[in-house]
């Protein structure tokens, strides 16, 4: 309630204020707010407010509008001031920003109205096989399997077997994960995805500093084991740093690729359209640079279209 009292005070006072402040100047009847002669109108706030605000939170949004206005007009009217000199700088640079906008949303019409981002399995294994040199690794990826199972179970030998006759049998692969699930054997099974070798490592007993390189290069089931546990793991594939990445990894950064190549190409031939229509109908122009010994003459439409890419003219 005091919140309210205090946020209608100030509404109020803020009216009484801008009415006397200046009595010349006319001031509508629905002015909240006034610097000099720019005017605050409730019809203003609340075409700015959320819709379903009622209460307090009306309240606040529509003081927090009046603050944010009042330092925006002052800010205005102190650059003014402070920079009057330089005010055809700051004019052509709002010029070059609208100008730029308007480019923009040019390119986004066409870009909107012709792209596709339907591209092929085709399309990007003809980019990846082309620049693989741009997708080296800069670390260790790899796929494979783990289960950690009790240091006391009796049947390890037997559950070790099983999981090597699992990588080329489904028949055999559902027994091993039959047994695992059966005796509450945790499967951390990353084979159908490439994960970093240190985020596989995580789930062995592997203490820092410790030289892995030989785990890499050992095919077929490996072990290890700490003071309660043992580890049976394979290795399905590995691909180290340095190499070129597996395009599976890469495949939706060159989609990427692929959508801003297309973007570019829709703008480049836009651009190239409207420049030979230009100069084609004789909307536009170019004229040579004066010389010493001559006064600028005109280029013709076709030269220009061919010899140039921008369109520029020189009075």
């Amino acid at each position: 309630m005091r919140r309210f009292i205090k946020i209608s005070t100030l509404l109020a006072v803020a009216l009484s204020i801008s009415c006397r402040e200046l009595p010349d100047y006319l001031v509508g009847s629905n002015t909240v707010a006034r610097v000099g002669k720019r005017e605050l109108s409730t019809t203003e706030i609340k075409e700015a407010m959320p819709a379903g605000l009622t209460g307090e939170d009306s309240l606040a949004f529509t003081q927090l509008y009046i603050d944010k206005w009042l330092i925006r007009q002052l800010k205005i009217e102190e650059a003014d001031q402070l920079f009057s000199s330089s005010e055809e700088d700051i004019e052509r640079l709002v010029e070059e920003y609208r100008q730029s906008l308007l480019m923009r949303k040019v390119d986004q019409y066409y870009v909107d109205e012709q792209m596709s981002e339907d591209f092929s399995d085709e399309d990007i294994a003809e980019y990846y096989n082309t620049h693989k040199a741009d997708f080296t690794l800069d670390r260790t990826l790899i796929k494979g399997r783990i289960v950690r199972l009790d240091e006391n179970y009796r049947q390890r030998t037997k559950l070790k077997e099983q999981m090597k006759r699992a990588s080329n049998s489904p028949s055999a692969d559902k027994t091993f994960i039959d047994m695992c699930e059966k005796n509450n054997f945790p499967i951390f099974d990353h084979r159908t995805e490439w994960i970093n070798l240190t985020d596989f490592l995580a789930y062995l007993p592997i203490v820092r500093q410790q030289d892995y390189s030989e785990l890499l290069n050992t095919l077929g089931v490996q072990e290890m084991k700490d003071n309660t546990s043992r580890y049976y793991f394979e290795l399905t594939s590995v691909c180290g740093k340095g190499n070129v990445a597996p395009l599976e990894i890469v495949k939706d950064n060159i989609r990427r690729i692929l959508i801003t190549q297309r973007r570019s190409e829709i703008i480049k031939s836009h651009e190239q359209a409207i420049v030979s229509d230009a100069f084609a109908n004789g909307h536009a122009r170019i004229y040579k640079s004066p010389t010493k010994a001559s006064t600028p003459t005109e280029t013709s439409a076709d030269t220009t279209a061919s010899d140039t890419n921008i369109t520029n003219e020189q009075n």
